[in-house]
């Protein structure tokens, strides 16, 4: 049985709003959670969000440096995550914070691989299930390389031949062609767009590359105003 006052951190994250209806919603993740902490003896926990973040690197998710940081100070003694893709994405980061808590002996308890760090044996296998996970999303990306440089030598043009695509006014694509025929620059014109609060059709800011996309747009078929969806915003990162 814990001690009253030791504190448990429960970590949950999404990074899609998919997720949210995917079996790993905030929600599902904190009952868990909860549930796994009062079998471990602690009464005192507490909840840390993050939403709408990637897994690939700790370096963007303030929530989970923030724990990190509590945990080194000695604020809390214990970190509780669903699973191990919830915690990190890669290797370095994941064995970086399972050497975290070596140093300053607080417990990592990961509730998929039915791991805590307070047994001796649990370094071992958290090193190896790690590098398991990093090893799949390789092969994963290695599999786009290979259907996206197929779609290239078949000259398929992703947005235009296949996929969705999103509609771009005739008024925002007439001003778009107008600056560039000025002379001025991509990057100038996306300046220019962002600075009169004009958006693109995703609703965000315009960068050089999306203003470029929209000027040398082709028509086949499918009338102007159709802005192919770059390869990114279709396949956001997995989970």
């Amino acid at each position: 049985m814990e001690n009253d006052r030791d504190l448990a951190l429960l970590y949950a994250r999404v990074s899609t709003s998919v997720q949210a209806t995917d079996g790993i919603s905030l929600d599902a993740q904190e009952r868990d959670l909860i549930k796994a902490a009062e079998n471990a003896g602690f009464s005192n926990y507490e909840i840390v969000r993050e939403e709408g973040r990637s897994g690939k690197s700790i370096s963007g998710r303030p929530a989970i440096k923030n724990a990190l940081a509590r945990l080194q100070e000695g604020e809390a003694s214990a970190l509780f995550v669903t699973r191990i893709d919830r915690l990190a994405r890669s290797t370095r980061d994941f064995l970086s914070i399972v050497d975290h808590s070596e140093k300053y002996s607080w417990r990592l308890v990961l509730l998929d691989l039915n791991l805590d760090t307070s047994h001796y044996s649990s370094r071992f296998v958290v090193t190896i299930m790690s590098a398991l996970a990093e090893m799949e999303r390789a092969i994963i990306a290695e599999r786009q390389k290979d259907v996206h440089r197929d779609r290239r030598e078949k000259g398929i043009v992703w947005g235009v031949d296949k996929g969705p695509k999103r509609q771009i006014s005739d008024e925002i694509l007439q001003l778009i062609k107008k600056y560039k025929d000025s002379g001025l620059s991509y990057a100038k014109i996306a300046q220019r767009l962002n600075a009169d609060g004009v958006k693109t059709p995703f609703n965000k800011e315009w960068h050089p590359a999306s203003v470029r996309r929209a000027y040398l747009m082709p028509d086949k078929g499918s009338g102007p105003g159709e802005l192919p969806i770059s390869q990114e915003q279709l396949d956001p990162d997995p989970e």
